[in-house]
């Protein structure tokens, strides 16, 4: 494994557990039920995500073990605002504070993509990113369906 493969897996692991705790801290943090079982649920996909990492890392990564997808992007929380911290927030504030962490991470895994040169740390960047673009159309979704109204 090279040094730029084992950097990015230790990176991406690194980011994995500070969203678990991220989101944890958020669950305790408000008193609405629907954001507290959002926050759950996102610190157990973020528990898995370290697993598969931790695994990757430890039996070592193949060449051409990643396969690009395309992977909507609905692009609703570019156009939101919401706060920086969700101490007290609902749900809606939850969904969107979790929306922008998810596109802060495609961002950093796009930006590291650019960046670094062995292939096989290109692709799991890209890899790394399309996994929180899926987060961040899961949870558009979501936001889609409880508060869009199409009128």
């Amino acid at each position: 494994m090279t040094d730029e493969l084992a950097d990015i897996l230790d990176t991406a692991l690194y980011k994995e557990i500070a969203s678990q705790a991220l989101y944890a801290a958020a669950q305790s943090k408000t008193e609405d039920p629907g954001a507290k079982t959002l926050m759950k649920e996102l610190v157990e996909e973020e528990q898995k995500h370290a697993q598969q990492l931790k695994k990757l890392k430890e039996e070592g990564v193949t060449e051409g073990g990643w396969h690009p997808e395309k992977i909507a992007d609905l692009k609703i929380s570019q156009h939101l605002t919401g706060p920086d911290t969700i101490e007290g927030a609902g749900l809606q504030e939850t969904l969107i504070f979790a929306m922008k962490q998810e596109q802060l991470a495609i961002e950093f895994y796009s930006k590291m993509m650019s960046v670094v040169r062995d292939r096989n740390a290109k692709l799991l960047c890209q890899s790394l990113a399309q996994e929180e673009l899926k987060h961040k159309l899961k949870l558009e979704t979501f936001y889609d369906d409880l508060f869009y109204s199409g009128d």
